[in-house]
């Protein structure tokens, strides 16, 4: 009976993860209303926070396998491309339960850039999130210029000249 639970628990958790063909966000729409709760600071953080600056977004959660694989990427963009005004804004969807979790998380992973906590998951709602991971870039205008559901693939071209295109205008 365990083995049948944990089976059904684990294929529950890899279809939250799965991604979909369905779009997010799409480019030219404006960025939505959004506020969370900073990790580190516990205050309000909101999406207006960045308004004129390139925002990358990531919707994603500690029992997430293809977050969990693009984490390191997603730290090295930052490292990269923070010099020329990217910020990004990784918004953990884990429980309350779960906050010790998403600290040793970020720890592992050396993620320098900032964390959010949504533990209602509104996230995916306002991002129109279909899985996990969700990436949506947002430009120094506050409107959306590429969005990804799934794991950016380290290196994609059409990540890259979407974000060299954003940090240029």
């Amino acid at each position: 009976m365990n083995r049948l639970i944990h089976g059904l628990l684990a294929t529950l958790t890899l279809a939250a993860c799965i991604p979909s063909e369905s779009p997010t966000l799409q480019r030219g729409d404006p960025a939505p209303a959004f506020t969370a709760t900073h990790l580190d600071t516990e205050s309000p953080v909101s999406l207006s926070d960045y308004r004129g600056e390139t925002l990358l977004v990531n919707l994603w959660a500690t029992w997430c396998h293809p977050c969990l694989a693009e984490t390191p990427y997603l730290q090295s963009v930052y490292e990269r491309y923070r010099h020329r005004g990217l910020r990004i804004l990784g918004v953990s969807v884990d429980r309350r339960a779960d906050h010790d979790a998403v600290i040793e998380y970020v720890e592992e992973f050396g993620v320098e850039y900032d964390i959010a906590l949504d533990p209602d998951a509104t996230s995916r709602d306002v991002f129109r999130a279909r899985g996990l991971p969700t990436s949506v870039l947002i430009d120094r205008d506050g409107a959306v210029a590429f969005s990804w559901i799934g794991p950016i693939p380290e290196g994609d071209p059409t990540f890259i000249d979407g974000l060299e295109a954003a940090l240029t205008r």
